[in-house]
């Protein structure tokens, strides 16, 4: 879905969900999904033009689309006879998600192995051949966006893995310009700080970028500039306490192109000493699939825990930091509907995300691109229970969050085109 405003002339927003609220296994489960739950919402949105998709292809699943000439043409045919949109990738977890277990391992493999290079590159392959597959029904978009870990989690990074991580970003953006020159689509690789990771938020990344770039780093400058930009997640940025406008101008430091913003929210727990019901509730999400990293407000800056049951422990112990904080945030993907907050003090970072938005619609020329990728990633839909996530099937909680969102949109001036 493409969005325009009358005072931005050339600028747009294409607006999307990420799929892997609903992971495949297969190149035929990503078709069904097409049909059997992004065109259900679109119809239920009414909307008539070409639709964002957001599409996540697992590791086995864009290996299969590149060997199987017939998967790919099967993917394009669904994504045509739809007028889906095919701008944006995630290319984030690998394997597993949405199993049992995974947790720390969805980082697997880090970015100093050629797995995870070729992986991406594939990812980049198949996107610019969907895109130009759909180029006369949706038109084409002013780049394709990929987003990625920034490295390997904290938990599994040793030296040798921290000084091999920009050599594979490298590898990746030669095959990006490769592809640019041959096929004239322009794709950003979009670098995904989270709470714990080697780059734990966009101020890290800020740091990491200008210390990776040549003349003094392993990664061409221009190159990067090009290819090499940032994804900025609501609900990670919210979970660090990261001021909106600082965190925009984190994300494209040293020219780096915005490359996807993903809209979502965290939980927050205010004074939670004191809602014992809210705190219990908060407890009560922890489970073993996602990460659920948390950062607290304390009385002497921000605490981190790698997982909820840590919070727990710490808490139950009379850690007396913990304890004492005025806010604990999770990083637990709720939908952007929910309301900020409730009278057992636990809510959602709605506020921080609305800001964030209005942040980044408001100064399209520094996006470093012509268009802002937005997509909605509330991929702990099957986790959440209805208090945290609405009635309904997914198709309802996507059909209520497109809503909220466009009604944000329309409210800083950008509508469909």
């Amino acid at each position: 879905m493409l969005l325009r405003h009358p005072a931005h002339p050339g600028r747009g927003v294409r607006l999307a969900y990420s799929q892997n609220v609903h992971p495949a296994a297969s190149a035929r489960e990503v078709v069904d999904a097409l049909h059997g739950v992004t065109a259900r919402l679109r119809e239920r949105l009414g909307h008539t033009g070409a639709f964002g998709v957001g599409l996540y292809f697992s590791a086995s699943v864009a290996e299969e689309l590149e060997v199987s000439p017939k998967a790919r043409a099967e993917l394009a045919d669904a994504l045509r006879d739809h007028a889906f949109d095919p701008f944006t990738y995630n290319a984030f977890p690998f394997a597993r998600f949405g199993e049992s277990g995974l947790k720390a391992a969805v980082f697997d493999p880090p970015w100093s192995s050629n797995l995870r290079v070729q992986h991406t590159q594939r990812v980049a392959r198949l996107a610019c051949e969907l895109v130009e597959a759909c180029e006369d029904v949706v038109g084409r978009a002013a780049h394709v966006s990929i987003s990625t870990h920034t490295g390997a989690h904290s938990s599994r990074l040793d030296a040798a893995v921290a000084a091999a991580i920009p050599a594979g970003f490298q590898a990746a953006l030669l095959e990006l310009a490769r592809l640019q020159r041959e096929r004239s689509t322009r794709v950003v690789l979009a670098l995904e700080p989270e709470p714990r990771a080697n780059v734990n938020d966009l101020a890290a990344l800020a740091a990491w970028r200008t210390e990776a770039l040549a003349p003094h780093g392993p990664i061409d400058r221009e190159l990067a500039a090009r290819h090499l930009g940032a994804c900025i997640d609501a609900c990670h940025a919210a979970v660090e306490f990261e001021e909106p406008l600082r965190a925009f101008v984190h994300a494209i430091v040293g020219d780096a192109p915005l490359g996807k913003l993903q809209y979502t929210n965290a939980l927050a727990l205010h004074d939670p000493a004191r809602h014992e019901l809210g705190r219990e509730r908060f407890f009560a999400l922890d489970e073993p699939r996602y990460l659920h990293q948390v950062t607290a407000l304390g009385r002497r800056g921000l605490l981190r825990a790698g997982d909820l049951g840590e919070v727990r422990e710490r808490f139950q112990a009379g850690d007396a930091a913990w304890c004492e904080a005025r806010e604990w945030r999770c990083h637990f993907h709720v939908p952007t509907d929910l309301e900020a907050g409730g009278s057992d003090g636990l809510g959602t970072t709605r506020t921080h995300a609305e800001a964030l938005l209005g942040t980044v619609l408001g100064s399209p020329g520094r996006w470093g691109t012509d268009e802002l990728h937005l997509e909605i990633e509330t991929y702990t839909w099957s986790i959440l229970s209805t208090d945290r996530r609405g009635a309904g099937e997914l198709v309802d909680g996507l059909e209520r969050e497109y809503r909220h969102v466009l009604g944000l949109l329309a409210a800083h001036g950008w509508r469909p085109a």
